[in-house]
């Protein structure tokens, strides 16, 4: 079955266009150390020596000239990737060269000492990124900062872009229940891991589609990496952006220092399935991000029931948006509720 947008879509600040990543052999994510083998493809980190990350500044290039597209803090270059071949898997050794996203943050550093600091944050990240294994989750290579040194982390080049170019421009009649099932599929499996990982930052130009049209997270707690990045430890962006209050959750409006939760996943998930059900933002009948701050403070829904074409679909979209994060749906019970209402409309 398959919903068509039913509004116009009221541009968004487009985040970016889309990559993502598989990462070798996909290990179980622990809330232990993992031990990764030590291949060409893994060896140690150049920066930080007591982490086994992919780090691939010595075999990737980037080959376009221009970035191909932005996102509030990275900008994203066609890259080449020279894989060398595991030797247990390929006797024949050698490599091939695989097209890949280059997506290069930006971030400036003041100090060198400041930088390794950095960078070995960016590197505990990737760490536990690049072994998470899921269809609906985007992998990552690995880092590479063979762009002046500048960390940048390496990822699949999805031609299809993000859901949001996908639906307003590539295939309109794709089903956007299914995408949103994927969504829910692949923030569950965040959020049931060993150690649950917030994405953080979720939205429909964070979500890839694949080569088969279906959906995967990108971005996830890229967000909290940045604001590391950003700080006092050493670094501070080459511009400022407003961050994506249309997809936040309340609670990030009543206290500066809130950091993203399960449960304010959850909240922007709902705004997410809405973006991509309708083709609508959430909010649209605001135009300015301090209108939607007065409705939110006021506790108005992302949207009205009315604008949901579907009331079942509405209901659960209004428990993901409870002001009270403790009564709002878990993921695992979102994923449930959407399996049932796919069963019942097949």
């Amino acid at each position: 079955m398959s919903l068509k947008e039913s509004n116009s879509v009221r541009p968004s600040p487009a985040d970016l266009p889309q990559l993502s990543i598989p990462s070798p052999k996909t290990l179980t994510l622990s809330a232990r150390r993992l031990e990764t083998p030590k291949t060409p493809e893994t060896p140690h980190s150049l920066t930080s020596p007591e982490l086994r990350v992919v780090d691939l500044t010595k075999c990737v290039k980037t080959v376009s000239k221009e970035a191909e597209a932005h996102g509030g803090f990275s900008d994203i270059y066609i890259g080449e990737w020279e894989r060398v071949r595991d030797p247990e898997e390929d006797e024949s050794g050698g490599s091939t060269v695989m097209t890949v996203a280059v997506k290069l943050l930006r971030v400036l550093s003041k100090q060198d000492q400041d930088g390794v600091k950095a960078r070995k944050r960016l590197n505990r990240e990737v760490f536990v990124w690049h072994r998470l294994d899921h269809p609906h989750i985007a992998r990552f290579f690995g880092t590479s900062y063979h762009m002046a040194g500048r960390p940048a982390m390496v990822m699949q080049w999805y031609k299809n872009g993000s859901a949001i170019e996908y639906l307003k421009f590539k295939n309109p009649d794709a089903d956007r229940m299914s995408l949103i099932r994927d969504v829910a599929r692949g923030l569950t499996y965040l959020h049931t891991l060993e150690k649950p990982i917030v994405h953080g930052d979720l939205k429909g130009n964070n979500i890839l589609i694949t080569d088969d049209g279906r959906a995967a997270l990108s971005d996830f707690g890229l967000s909290q990496v940045i604001d590391d990045l950003m700080g006092p430890s050493g670094f501070t962006p080459s511009c400022s952006e407003a961050g994506p209050v249309r997809w936040q959750a309340p609670e990030f409006l009543e206290d500066d220092n809130s950091r993203p939760k399960l449960s304010s996943d959850v909240w922007s998930f709902g705004c997410t399935a809405y973006e991509l059900l309708t083709g609508n933002v959430p909010y649209r009948h605001r135009l300015r991000d301090f209108l939607v701050m007065q409705d939110i403070k006021a506790g108005v829904k992302p949207a009205q029931s009315e604008d949901i074409p579907n009331c079942q679909m509405a209901g659960i979209l209004y428990r993901c948006w409870s002001y009270s994060p403790l009564e709002r749906l878990t993921m695992s019970e979102v994923e449930v509720e959407l399996d049932d209402l796919l069963a019942a409309l097949s």
